[in-house]
């Protein structure tokens, strides 16, 4: 008798557990149910919360790897991937470029617990649908491109932008021109100094690594959805872009170090220092090189042109003893002087 009052008294105990154990997690299982299976909208959004993806192999994770991984894939499918609490809502609440999100990817764990509200009180000039996946954090971990994913990622269009002409601005436009400038790092943050600076216009040529990289796209922290970026062929073809369809009138190629051309001061080629340039008195376009060899060949030879005498050699000086400047600083420390001689005249 007493052992079999001893096992209805554990049976009893076990069961009180287990009941109490349901009940406590009760919440959070129907709150998870409703996170993945109900439609929210956001201004005139509608988000679609569909079961939640962890397979590395499912089609939108496919998409998300090729167009971090390899630049064909962004090109024909005219998108990119932005990532980080920072970036995504950037893009979201700027009206210019909220259109162009498409999708995007939450870690679960990451949207209850810091994404939700924010997401659902957006308000958005779209109505285009734009689809709220959720996945899991280990997925969306070997998605990502960064040492330390932040839970949100999303796809979006790669933008197609009119360059403003020098006729159609108000004050004398400049233009970028990047010549084989490789490094992402410095690409994003080019295209971030020119947004700036209120650039017209960036013209790439080959050699120049691609602005919508995973890398370029963060440096630039969004600014390469917000300028007009054209690539060329070639420095012919550019040229002929610059002075035909843009209105360039005078063109300055980064020397980098002062006296890079020529000795003689007075030669045409002769370098001429950043401030001493009236960049209000013409439409203008400033070339930067890549980081190991500077200016291209064929860039090189403009300057020396004694019959086109239209691109320039020009420079930051420095204190003796520094061989020569990063290519984002140097032209951003040009930019900015751009835009200084700008703001001194309005």
């Amino acid at each position: 008798t007493n052992l079999v009052v001893i096992l209805l008294i554990i049976m009893l105990t076990q069961s009180s557990r287990s009941l109490a154990f349901f009940a406590s997690n009760l919440g959070k299982t129907r709150q998870f149910q409703m996170a993945t299976t109900t439609t929210r909208s956001f201004g005139l959004q509608t988000v679609s919360f569909d079961d939640v993806i962890s397979s590395p192999k499912s089609k939108t994770a496919k998409l998300v790897q090729n167009l971090l991984t390899k630049r064909k894939k962004r090109v024909e499918a005219q998108q990119t991937v932005v990532e980080g609490p920072r970036m995504v809502f950037d893009m979201l609440e700027n009206p210019t470029t909220n259109s162009l999100v498409r999708q995007l990817l939450v870690s679960v764990d990451d949207y209850q617990e810091q994404y939700q509200d924010r997401l659902e009180s957006l308000s958005l000039a779209s109505e285009d649908e734009v689809s709220l996946q959720l996945v899991t954090p280990e997925l969306l971990n070997t998605l990502s491109d960064t040492v330390t994913p932040q839970g949100i990622m999303a796809i979006v269009d790669i933008p197609e932008m009119d360059v403003v002409v020098a006729d159609d601005k108000d004050v004398t436009p400049i233009y970028l021109v990047l010549d084989g400038v490789s490094d992402p790092g410095n690409v994003g943050t080019l295209l971030r100094s020119s947004l700036a600076v209120g650039c017209a216009g960036v013209l790439l040529l080959p050699g120049s690594c691609d602005p919508w990289s995973p890398k370029a796209v963060r440096s630039s922290m969004g600014a390469s959805f917000q300028l007009p970026i054209v690539q060329a062929p070639n420095w012919e073809s550019g040229f002929k872009v610059l002075q035909e369809e843009w209105g360039v009138e005078a063109v300055y190629a980064a020397t980098m170090i002062e006296g890079d051309n020529d000795d003689d001061e007075s030669s045409s080629s002769s370098s001429q220092a950043h401030f001493s340039i009236d960049w209000q008195g013409k439409a203008s376009a400033l070339v930067i090189g890549s980081e190991g060899n500077g200016l291209s060949e064929a860039v090189r030879a403009s300057i020396h042109d004694k019959d086109t005498k239209m691109v320039k050699a020009v420079h930051v000086p420095m204190c003796a003893g520094i061989e020569s400047l990063n290519a984002a600083v140097c032209g951003s420390v040009i930019l900015f002087e751009y835009s200084r001689q700008c703001s001194s005249t309005v």
